[in-house]
């Protein structure tokens, strides 16, 4: 019959690939169980294994070449999706980035890419996603014909996986958009409701609920210029997003 062999859209591919993958186990890796615990340790909140296993699984299944990594923390997920580039059935990418705030943690981050001797593909950038965007695009500017990495965040990403609070993700997760390429991928977890707990009288409480209005104002240009996805999974739901233009 004609068409049986036709290749998928890019929509089907991309939903395609937010299925979970049995071939990768679902154990998780030694490493990350050790970060996961010093997590706790320090107070910081660790997302399930099942959260981190889709975001490794639909990773590894869109095979980037350029891929960054937002709001690493300690390396909890940067560790997982580390242990999945070293195996034999998984595809690496050519240029990782792993960017957390402060340098106190990146010093733990190159530790976790030197475990996995990933130092001639990955490298840790301090500093924010919303102050390097902006600072990427002028450097791209001024060196349009130049291959070098720039000294900020990359640009022309394949993925970006972002983790951060729900205070700063609508503009984090619209400034990572920004760097993507087109047809590439933004994951990130969605962040919970404000309870009635939630004072918008004191200055977190309004933090809080402005923050999670810039994510549904996000959410919903997204809905309207790309192709939004959400995946459901024990412990969070799963947001992706393929920029369209």
């Amino acid at each position: 019959m004609a068409g049986d062999n036709t290749s998928p859209t890019p929509e089907e591919a991309f939903r395609a690939a937010l299925s979970a993958r049995s071939d990768l186990g679902r154990e998780e890796p030694e490493i990350a169980a050790n970060i996961g615990v010093q997590m706790g340790h320090m107070g910081l909140d660790v997302p399930t294994v099942s959260v981190v296993r889709r975001i490794r699984d639909i990773v590894a299944t869109l095979q980037p070449k350029k891929v960054a990594e937002v709001g690493a923390g300690i390396g909890h997920t940067t560790a997982w999706l580390l242990d999945a580039w070293t195996r034999d059935e998984v595809v690496a990418p050519m240029r990782v980035d792993i960017m957390e705030q402060g340098n106190r943690f990146a010093v733990i981050l190159d530790r976790v890419i030197k475990r996995y001797a990933m130092e001639a593909v990955a490298r840790v950038v301090v500093g924010d996603v919303e102050d390097h965007a902006p600072q990427t695009r002028a450097w791209r500017l001024a060196h349009v014909t130049n291959d070098d990495l720039p000294p900020t965040l990359m640009d022309g990403l394949d993925v970006v996986v972002l983790r951060t609070g729900p205070e700063g993700l609508g503009v984090r997760a619209a400034a990572s958009m920004d760097l993507l390429r087109k047809g590439g991928v933004l994951l990130l977890i969605e962040p919970p409701v404000p309870g009635d707990n939630i004072d918008d009288s004191t200055e977190e409480g309004a933090a809080i609920i402005a923050g999670f209005n810039a994510w549904i104002a996000f959410v919903h240009r997204c809905s309207e210029e790309h192709d939004l996805a959400f995946v459901p999974v024990h412990g969070g739901t799963i947001v992706a997003v393929r920029k369209l233009a």
